[in-house]
């Protein structure tokens, strides 16, 4: 397995792993177009994991300055490991890589929101050190 950074080639591959993520095929257009701003964004990383030269997993982290901090945040919004390759340690070298890039850019922690109904993923993140110690509330606009 070797993790590298994403690049605008790989779109087709990312798309692939978001629809799987969100279960759904997501508006192709609309995703390129983020997708291609935050891969020019210096604070917003991408890493795939690819093995035999196939895409198997991506990690998105995003860097900000938060005034509740008073510090650099680094968040995860999307980690994704192809079904069909899960277990095999792909999710830890992306999450190990992430946490790696937050502790460059100096950030005072990462985080990570989860879907309450996904708790193959919250134990997860409980096995990387998290803890969930957040409620996080949303509005569907």
């Amino acid at each position: 397995m070797e993790i590298i950074n994403a690049e605008i080639k790989h779109f087709n591959d990312v798309y692939k792993l978001i629809c799987e993520l969100e279960n759904e095929q997501m508006d192709r257009e609309k995703l390129f177009h983020i997708y291609e701003e935050n891969t020019q964004n210096p604070n917003v990383y991408y890493l795939l994991a690819q093995i035999d030269f196939e895409i198997v997993g991506f990690v998105s982290v995003h860097v900000q300055q938060l005034l509740h901090h008073a510090e650099k945040t680094a968040e995860i919004q999307e980690l994704i490991v192809a079904e069909n390759k899960r277990g095999l340690g792909i999710g830890e070298a992306l999450f190990a890589k992430a946490k790696e890039f937050a502790e460059e850019k100096e950030c005072m922690q990462l985080e990570v929101c989860c879907n309450q109904a996904r708790t193959r993923s919250h134990n997860f993140y409980f096995k990387q050190g998290m803890k969930n110690n957040h409620f996080k509330f949303t509005l569907l606009l």
